[in-house]
């Protein structure tokens, strides 16, 4: 039988089959596309506005972003804008920050060292090593505290990060001195 003589028949049919990830790895990799979604944006924006441009931008957005990123973490484990009041609560939730949204390939610790300051300490960095992939990573301004300060703007609590030791200024960790007002 030949195609210009055969009935028509529809194969119009609903499509449900998929292949299976399991979650833990469909997490991992919405984290990695996220990183490198980052990455991405911070490359054109650079080609497109210049190096300064893109820095301050980048470092707006990640602020922006990391409020986001806090209000539906903090949502979904129903804590609201100024439940958290001392170092440890806050530590407790940035761990949970991390985990729900960093990739395993970062490395961090948190060190509780009174109920207001405590120590945060990046032992490797994901975001660092594709910098230096680009082999500009003089022109990069590392955005990762306007991250926490967003973290912070939205748990509600006020305070200071204070940069102790910086990867990208060829220290071998970065370390971040939490301080909040009392």
């Amino acid at each position: 039988m030949s195609l210009k003589n055969s009935k028509v028949v529809s194969l119009k049919q609903l499509q449900t089959d998929k292949f299976q990830i399991p979650l833990k790895t469909q997490k991992f990799i919405l984290q990695m596309c996220w990183a490198q979604h980052d990455g991405q944006w911070f490359l054109k924006t650079k080609r497109e506005f210049g190096i300064e441009n893109a820095n301050k931008l980048n470092k707006n957005v990640i602020r922006s972003m990391g409020k986001t990123e806090a209000r539906h973490t903090m949502n979904a484990l129903g804590i609201h804008k100024g439940d958290i009041k001392s170092i440890p609560e806050c530590f407790k939730l940035l761990n949970t920050f991390m985990e729900v949204l960093i990739p395993k390939v970062m490395k961090f610790k948190f060190y509780t060292e009174s109920h207001n300051e405590g120590l945060a300490i990046v032992d490797k960095c994901f975001i660092w090593k594709e910098v230096q992939k680009s082999k500009k990573e003089n022109e990069y301004t590392c955005a990762c505290n306007s991250r926490h300060r967003g973290w912070l703007e939205a748990i509600g609590v006020s305070g200071k990060i204070i940069p102790l030791k910086r990867i990208s200024e060829g220290d071998n960790a970065c370390e971040f001195r939490f301080k909040l007002s009392q």
